[in-house]
């Protein structure tokens, strides 16, 4: 193998497990870890936080999971792209929250990837950016044939690819942004992975 193919491969599954590893330390609340595996001024968009800084998204994870209980995430790393000390990372995923609404227990699904723009500082890989990029969600309630305590009127408003995830944020008293980056907007994800080649390259 040559030395180029082995320090690709190297990269791949460094940054493969950086991904991996913060969302592990993340549900498992290993808050030393997890802020471990941000770049200082990390850029962070979530349903819930919209914000700058690793030590500052980490203080605020710890409230939300305080606050809301303990979500888990399931992460596939597929597709990192390297050009030099730069790289992203777009990783399927899957958000999993089993919780109450107005007395029904209810578990929660959403489908989606996680996406991250990492650098290379002092030879360790960091994450530079942390997005969710949403597919669909489903809800349904824990015991069979128990109707869901959702008005229907409250989802038709809502975008198609994070209905129930906003509609249960509502009820922890979160507006969730309805200009979020989905796949019932293909256009704007096209835009967006230009805006992350291009930066890729070496733009910004």
């Amino acid at each position: 193998m040559s030395p180029d193919r082995l320090a690709a491969l190297l990269d791949r599954e460094e940054l493969f497990d950086l991904v991996r590893r913060e969302r592990f330390a993340r549900d498992q609340r290993l808050f030393d870890v997890m802020r471990d595996c941000f770049h200082d001024d990390a850029y962070v968009r979530t349903t819930w936080y919209d914000g700058r800084g690793g030590d500052a998204y980490v203080e605020a994870t710890k409230t939300w999971m305080a606050r809301t209980g303990n979500s888990k995430h399931w992460v596939f790393p597929a597709y990192a792209r390297v050009e030099g000390d730069r790289a992203t990372v777009e990783s399927p995923a899957k958000i999993f929250n089993r919780t109450t609404v107005e007395g029904v227990e209810v578990d929660f699904h959403a489908y989606c990837r996680f996406f991250s723009r990492a650098v290379r500082v002092d030879g360790r890989w960091k994450l530079l950016s942390f997005e969710v990029l949403l597919e669909r969600d489903e809800l349904r309630p824990v015991h069979a044939g128990e109707p869901l305590p959702v008005d229907a009127a409250a989802l038709s408003g809502l975008r198609p690819s994070y209905r129930f995830l906003a509609w249960i944020q509502s009820t922890r008293g979160v507006t969730v942004s309805q200009d979020l980056l989905g796949d019932d907007r293909p256009a704007e994800l096209d835009a967006f992975h230009k805006g992350e080649t291009a930066w890729l390259h070496g733009a910004g």
